[in-house]
């Protein structure tokens, strides 16, 4: 996030809700509500609100979107004209590229009221320049030549335009408090940003048992790799098979609670495993049910999930990889909000894991790369899937020809390497109704993200931003809009290619353009948390540095941009 970002700013509010989980929506599928019946018509109401929100958030950044108002276009200019025939619109781009087709082969003739290169069309086909290019003269040839430079250097004021619609840019969502408060959720703010299409990255929400049979309320961040599919599948199943897991312990025995739920990440990843290898091997070559049943084996996934108790006002996070949760909490003393980590990050840079992973295979000490802190080229020591850290080679080389999987890890002796079981935090959470807060006492706040908001801004910093945004808040009366100190910008034309030394490189130690998000580039103008967090994490104040993400998006620059190494 910044391949697929989802941070998540909220206070904590008191608890008790029905059953229920809140996800995107990805190609192909639908996420569901499940709630149990109540009465009345409201919280029903108000939940498939909230869940339209995070299911129609836009997964990434798409530079071409229409921009409406004015005369802001998001889509390219419009282009040389392009042939059009009088079939119905919905069918336009197909029958338009069949007709070009067979028009130009000269195999079938198709009747028009006029020669084809006659007819033209003003509009241009989305997402790129016209497939068809007939010119009457060299007129219309420099006219074309000239949008396509127009096309290379976007006008400054569409520009703008973007910039004020980046919540929607990075697929931004919250609850509202009213909404919070009739879900017996605590308040949420989201966001999703994807170097990939589709984006590797899924998330969940929402409140479903614990121990006793009692309503905890969950979140879960999924930040995949080498496929959607471990993230998705993580997206539908984590939460349910957890809250099963956990309701089946009594009130007496929340000392199983992180017991549990290591537990069950391990089960629900030899399940994906098992699953797959039983598809892989038994099942005939290029069936699709095998097919499906190695997706997530495949492709691989981390795993961050909080689980909180409203009644002891306990948190449990549970990490597998690197995405990461802080707590944000009130220092009376300095008046200011302080960092605590819910987690660590599971990489060949954390000693204990290396040390681990080192014990457990003794004879294999190039496995962990020192430099990258890679494991046999995964950037994470622990992860749901990843076929090829986990299964033989020889299986994998059958499995390379027989379903065009990949081809086995050239290091991988004795497998496996991987495991999905995560490293568990408990932490009390101070949770306070809004209207007892005062300079002394304050809620905590959690943000959750996966690690691409991490490799542009420190956990501190982080706090920190969405400190500076609850002051913004409170000094606005609600509204971060309206507050007062909003800060203003010089227009981007007048920044676009201003040299900023806070952007660095280093061609001789072969380090790539770089920036980190600091506060004294801070912008706190979003009405969304995690939004914040985001604008921030990409350049905040620096807005040409945004736009310059924004112009790489779609290219094979882009996850070194959004996604950090």
């Amino acid at each position: 996030m910044i391949r697929g970002w989802r941070a998540v700013g909220r206070q904590f509010a008191s608890a008790g809700c029905r059953d229920r989980t809140l996800g995107p929506s990805l190609p192909g599928l639908t996420a569901r509500t499940h709630t149990t019946p109540f009465s009345g018509l409201s919280r029903r109401r108000v939940e498939s609100r909230v869940l339209r929100k995070a299911q129609s958030a836009p997964s990434g950044l798409h530079i071409r979107e229409h921009i409406s108002g004015g005369r802001h276009h998001a889509s390219p200019p419009p282009q040389p004209r392009i042939l059009q025939s009088r079939f119905p619109t919905k069918t336009f781009v197909a029958v338009v590229i069949i007709s070009a087709l067979v028009y130009y082969s000269g195999k079938v003739e198709i009747s028009f009221d006029e020669p084809l290169h006659v007819r033209v069309n003003q509009h241009a086909l989305p997402g790129g320049p016209s497939v068809l290019q007939c010119f009457s003269d060299v007129q219309q040839i420099n006219e074309a030549m000239s949008l396509a430079s127009t096309y290379r250097r976007p006008p400054y004021e569409m520009l703008e335009g973007i910039y004020d619609r980046f919540e929607e840019m990075v697929g931004g969502w919250m609850m509202e408090e009213n909404e919070a408060q009739e879900l017996d959720m605590p308040v949420t703010h989201g966001c999703r940003f994807g170097s990939n299409n589709p984006t590797e990255d899924s998330f969940s929400l929402g409140s479903s048992p614990g121990p006793g049979g009692q309503q905890w309320k969950y979140w879960g961040v999924y930040d995949g790799h080498a496929g959607h599919q471990t993230s998705l599948h993580l997206q539908w199943c984590l939460i349910p098979y957890v809250s099963r897991a956990l309701s089946a312990l009594s009130n007496n025995q929340k000392s199983s609670v992180t017991s549990t739920i290591m537990q069950t990440f391990v089960q629900l990843d030899n399940e994906i495993m098992t699953q797959a290898k039983t598809a892989g091997h038994w099942s005939p070559t290029a069936s699709p049910n095998a097919m499906l049943a190695l997706n997530p084996a495949f492709a691989g996934s981390c795993a961050l999930l909080s689980a909180y108790d409203p009644e002891t006002s306990k948190l449990s996070v549970a990490c597998v990889g690197d995405s990461r949760a802080v707590l944000g909490r009130w220092d009376p003393a300095s008046q200011t909000y302080i960092c605590k980590p819910l987690s660590v990050d599971q990489t060949g840079f954390n000693a204990s894991e290396k040390a681990r992973i080192l014990a457990e295979h003794p004879d294999e000490p190039d496995i962990l790369d020192d430099k990258s802190g890679r494991l046999l080229g995964l950037a994470v020591t622990r992860a749901f899937g990843d076929h090829r850290l986990k299964w033989d080679n020889e299986f994998i080389k059958q499995l390379q020809y027989k379903f065009w999987g990949h081809a086995p890890r050239p290091q991988s002796k004795t497998p496996p390497y991987l495991t999905a079981e995560p490293v568990v935090t408990e932490t009390d959470v101070q949770a306070i109704p809004s209207g007892q807060q005062s300079s002394s006492t304050r809620s905590d706040f959690m943000i959750m993200a996966s690690d691409g908001l991490w490799d542009r801004i420190s956990s501190e910093h982080a706090v920190e931003c969405v400190q500076r945004w609850l002051e913004a808040k409170e000094r606005g009366k609600g509204s971060v809009r309206a507050d007062p100190q909003l800060q203003t910008y010089d227009s981007l034309a007048a920044v676009a290619d201003r040299p900023d030394p806070s952007v660095t490189y280093d061609v001789e130690a072969g380090k790539e353009a770089n920036w980190k998000a600091t506060p004294e580039f801070f912008a706190i103008e979003d009405e969304n948390a995690a939004v914040c967090l985001a604008r921030n994490a990409m350049g905040g104040t620096r807005r040409s540095l945004a736009v310059t993400i924004w112009a790489a998006s779609g290219t094979p620059q882009s996850r070194d941009l959004v996604d950090g190494k």
